[in-house]
């Protein structure tokens, strides 16, 4: 028996366990995916990398909306912006697109402020971040109404 058959025996049922759940999140049909492409090769490297990649945005995106959750019973609604226009690329990662891959880093440093208590990022950053997830550029010039 190979040896990459347990470490994808183990990806499978993590990845069935989270989508099983009674919230799961998105992204279904890739875990499905997942999940029978390691059942169909266990012994695919690139499967395995893949589908630890895929767990490791799953636990980003669960820290993500909890942290969500904290701001807005707290009331700190700039930093709320800014999860939420995180949690929008943690979603879309989860559903198959890798087009924006830097969204990771600036999620990671808002959930791990280097032992920072105040807010990391002031209103106007936070505001700006958004408007970049949303895919606006604040900086852009109008364009011409005629």
């Amino acid at each position: 028996m190979p040896t990459a058959a347990v470490p994808a025996l183990h990806l499978r049922q993590q990845i069935t366990d989270i989508y099983l759940a009674a919230k799961p999140p998105p992204g279904g049909h890739r875990a499905t995916w997942f999940v029978a492409a390691l059942k169909r090769e266990p012994d695919r490297e690139d499967f395995h990398a893949m589908a630890r990649d895929f767990l490791a945005v799953v636990d980003l995106y669960r820290r993500l909306v909890s942290a969500a959750d904290t701001a807005e019973r707290a009331g700190d609604a700039q930093t709320g912006l800014v999860l939420h226009g995180l949690i929008g690329h943690a979603t879309a990662e989860l559903m198959g697109s890798t087009r924006h891959p830097g969204w990771r880093a600036a999620a990671l440093d808002l959930l791990d402020p280097d032992g920072k208590t105040e807010p990391p990022i002031g209103r106007e950053d936070a505001v700006r971040l958004f408007a970049l997830a949303l895919g606006i550029d604040p900086d852009a010039d109008e364009p011409d109404a005629g």
